[in-house]
């Protein structure tokens, strides 16, 4: 799937100078299916909207019947993607969205957080709730929050972080929401007032879950700049990983560890080489990189397979003793079983922590999940989507 999404607090749709902003928004990124912020919108004037948008086959749903007002439109183009609504309320559409020209899925959540902190909590609450119910399903969250992650996602205004301000990130952090790697505006809402009066704030954003990040680990999302409303408008496009290129040599720690590792070392130094002696050092570092590579690469070959299938085995020779506690020969395989599983678990976590970039965190139990969340992270924040020449033309890889 290579779709658009976006999302946009377009203040009020009844005017038809925003109807046609939409629809030149919509047009502009090839969008197949938005979530329209507050809207603004009695039941009565519902057709009307939709025909003045123009988007001409297009279909829609809304949480109309969580209010008065419509705080969530939904449209989709039927030719691109099919869309079924899960869960709609006050603050959240969650809609399952299948895509018509490869079949594959995605769940997204409309969101529009309202004014009040304490209003707030069904958001996150229901955020919380979906970690779960989507562990396996690519998820994707996009909208005004109404809430800002840090210090940083404010200017002007009031300085002071209130406790309430504490459940926003902390929601983020239970729910495991990853945010998608991003370009444009920063701050996405202005209250319009100038000088000393004037604040900024990020309080839309775009999300996805762990699984929706291995799916789709090229996606991005930008945050245009505002017009016809003080909210910027937000287009998440969802994208698979590029053609793999050759992987750099990248020396391992836990080599060091490693039966024959000095074995190799020895013998690619042993060879002798010819020239001056920078030109010796490179050409000994390449040997020893052959070296490594064939003698010691097998053992960080899928890993995590590995480890599971360890802890498999040495499970099902634990239920073996367990029924014949006086055999020693089990009792051997059982020893055998735990060394073997325990040794391939701390490799993989020195593996993956090493991949992560990051230090490892005492947090009880042993949870390589952890440094695969961390290399999400990391990818989805480092990955380059396009650059800009001496020319000014935009320039995106293939």
């Amino acid at each position: 799937m290579v779709a658009s999404l976006g999302a946009w607090n377009i203040r009020g749709l009844n005017s038809p100078l925003k109807q046609k902003s939409i629809h030149h928004w919509i047009n502009k990124n090839k969008l197949d299916i938005v979530g329209i912020l507050e809207p603004r919108i009695l039941l009565t004037n519902m057709a009307k909207v939709e025909k003045g948008l123009g988007l001409s086959s297009w279909q829609f749903v809304s949480n109309m019947h969580h209010g008065h007002l419509c705080r969530i439109l939904v449209c989709w183009n039927p030719k691109r993607v099919s869309v079924c609504s899960v869960h709609t309320a006050s603050q959240w559409v969650t809609c399952d969205v299948l895509s018509k020209e490869d079949g594959s899925s995605i769940r997204v959540t409309f969101v529009y957080g309202l004014n009040l902190p304490v209003e707030r909590r069904a958001l996150w609450s229901y955020l919380i709730s979906q970690k779960l119910v989507n562990i396996s399903v690519p998820w994707g969250i996009l909208g005004d929050f109404n809430a800002i992650l840090s210090s940083r996602d404010r200017s002007g205004g009031d300085q002071h972080w209130h406790t309430h301000m504490d459940e926003f990130p902390s929601c983020i952090s239970q729910a495991e929401l990853i945010q998608i790697s991003l370009s444009g505006m920063h701050f996405t809402w202005d209250n319009g007032q100038h000088g000393e009066h004037s604040i900024l704030k990020k309080l839309d954003w775009v999300w996805g879950n762990h699984q929706l990040l291995s799916t789709w680990s090229a996606s991005k999302a930008e945050f245009q700049a505002r017009l016809v409303s003080d909210h910027s408008p937000m287009v998440l496009l969802l994208a698979p990983p590029p053609l793999r290129q050759k992987a750099r040599f990248k020396f391992l720690n836990l080599w060091t560890q490693q039966e024959g590792y000095e074995e190799a070392v020895s013998a690619a130094w042993a060879v002798e080489v010819h020239g001056n002696p920078i030109s010796r050092l490179t050409s000994k570092l390449r040997l020893l990189k052959g070296c490594l590579k064939s003698k010691l690469g097998h053992h960080t070959h899928d890993m995590t397979h590995k480890v599971i299938m360890a802890k498999e085995k040495w499970h099902a020779v634990q239920c073996q003793l367990d029924r014949n506690p006086r055999d020693l020969e089990i009792r051997r395989r059982e020893r055998e079983a735990c060394y073997l599983y325990n040794k391939l678990n701390s490799d993989a976590e020195s593996f993956f922590k090493q991949r992560s970039r990051v230090q490892w965190l005492k947090l009880g139990d042993k949870n390589t999940a952890y440094f695969h969340r961390s290399l999400l992270h990391r990818r989805a924040r480092n990955h380059i989507h396009s650059f800009t020449s001496d020319t000014g033309e935009a320039l995106s890889g293939q």
